[in-house]
């Protein structure tokens, strides 16, 4: 079955939602909402409590509450047939936000209610932030604390759809959410991966999601759209857009279900055996970064499900060492040593630095360069390859006065003879190939002190 078109889908009162006792799965994340989103919430209902109640025709009280007037959107539910527990798959940020409100309101009007369990959470968690603002907004309300809330309860309508599919939760799972702001392309990702691993335990899955949630969206965000769509696509001489929720399918992976040709049939079945013939290696924690590269290779499809999350957080270690590592040398310049590091646009936790804003394309582009190749090549005559790496990159920040992430773009996925580290990379079978690349290191005749330390390394570099 799927959603039934009687009862699947059907519009219930916030009430009468909240009454049916519904359960957030174990692997959902943790509440995330900003005390910002919870009180537009609290905002948009309140104009609509007031708007209903400055109606010049208002009807009297008893037949105005027989009309609910105000849609909180939808929610998605998820139900087993054999399952007595009800799970909300989309909505619960939401229903949290309107049931911690409505147990302030029934508090604030002398209703007994029970009192929300956040006094154990830390202080700066995202519950007690909203549940604070949310408590201070009722405190200084002027409209009657107890028909607001009746209006929440018996005049605001939520659109329930309930289906025993979970496929089908995940593909009715909306891509907007109650403010209308679109869900980032990894959130999505998450999704899709979470419904690939309904024959793992609710463990497993909360374990990976738990993992996955600690990460800020900033930095997932930046792992997807700026380092691995991008080399995909550059690798293949392929501009690349911004990454958004229609490129999503390169990362959805494989199933067994859809491994049908030779080619998913092989991933697949290397994917699975690597991590068991890493177990016979002789010195297990030396190889574990190999082991990882060889496994999730970016130019191959990754398991659908469990090892999406897996990969994901390889590639955010992976980025974070390379961070380090990329610019952890110095050179020589008038007699003093300097550092690599004066170029990068990020510290070593990705935070930028506005004094260093110039270098944001180029960093990212050596980096994004540095990640393929060691996704490939590992560590095999790695100083060598940086340095070839970096002059390619940087040579564009010396070359132009302003450059622009289309002139990057463009470089990146050029198909010219040796211009793209990345397109040389993709064909290359051994580490010395990476020598074919053009570099050059040359600064701007018309303005001969721009870049001048860069150009110094660079010119070092070549030598």
């Amino acid at each position: 079955m799927a959603i039934e078109r009687e009862k699947g889908v059907r519009v219930v009162t916030v009430g009468e939602l909240l009454d049916e006792g519904l359960t957030i799965p174990p692997y959902q994340r943790s509440y995330s909402w900003e005390p910002a989103t919870a009180l537009q919430l609290f905002d948009d209902i309140r104009n609509a409590f007031r708007a209903e109640n400055a109606a010049p025709n208002a009807l009297p009280d008893a037949e105005q509450a027989q009309e609910p007037s105000y849609v909180l959107g939808a929610v998605i539910l998820h139900r087993e047939n054999e399952d007595v527990q009800t799970h909300v798959v989309d909505g619960q940020q939401r229903l949290l936000t309107l049931t911690m409100l409505l147990d302030l309101l029934d508090e604030a009007s002398g209703f007994p209610t029970e009192v929300l369990p956040i006094q154990h959470e830390a202080q700066a968690a995202p519950v007690v932030r909203v549940h604070t603002e949310l408590a201070r907004r009722v405190r200084h309300m002027e409209e009657p604390i107890q028909a607001f809330a009746d209006f929440i309860r018996n005049h605001c309508e939520i659109i329930r759809v309930e289906t025993d599919d979970a496929d089908e939760a995940f593909r009715v799972f909306d891509s907007q959410n109650y403010r209308g702001k679109p869900l980032l392309p990894h959130d999505l990702l998450k999704a899709y991966h979470l419904r690939e691993m309904s024959g793992e335990s609710d463990a497993m899955r909360e374990a990976l999601v738990e993992v996955w949630q600690n990460v800020p969206d900033a930095e997932l965000d930046r792992l997807f759209s700026t380092y691995l769509w991008r080399i995909k696509r550059w690798a293949r001489g392929l501009s690349a857009p911004k990454f958004a929720a229609r490129h999503i399918d390169s990362f959805k992976g494989l199933t067994p279900k859809s491994a049908s040709t030779p080619a998913a049939r092989y991933h697949l079945a290397a994917q699975t055996a690597v991590p068991m013939l890493a177990a016979w290696a002789e010195h297990p924690d030396e190889t574990d970064r190999m082991v990882s590269r060889t496994r999730f290779q970016i130019d191959a499809p990754v398991v659908a499900g469990r090892s999406f999350f897996e990969m994901a957080t390889f590639m955010l270690g992976e980025l974070r060492r390379l961070r380090h590592e990329g610019f952890d040398e110095q050179y020589e310049d008038e007699g003093r040593e300097k550092a690599w590091g004066n170029f990068a646009s990020t510290d070593d936790d990705f935070r930028e630095l506005p004094s260093r804003a110039r270098y944001r394309y180029v960093s990212e582009l050596y980096l994004a360069s540095l990640l393929y190749y060691t996704n490939r090549f590992g560590d095999a005559d790695i100083r060598e390859s940086r340095h070839r790496l970096f002059m390619w990159a940087y040579h564009l920040r010396t070359t132009y006065q302003r450059l622009q992430l289309a002139t990057v773009n463009n470089y990146a996925s050029s198909l010219g003879d040796n211009q793209s580290a990345f397109v040389v990379l993709r064909s290359a079978e051994t580490p010395t190939e990476l020598r074919r690349l053009r570099v050059e290191a040359r600064g701007r005749d018309d303005n001969p002190k721009h870049e001048q330390d860069l150009l110094c390394l660079l010119d070092g570099l070549a030598r």
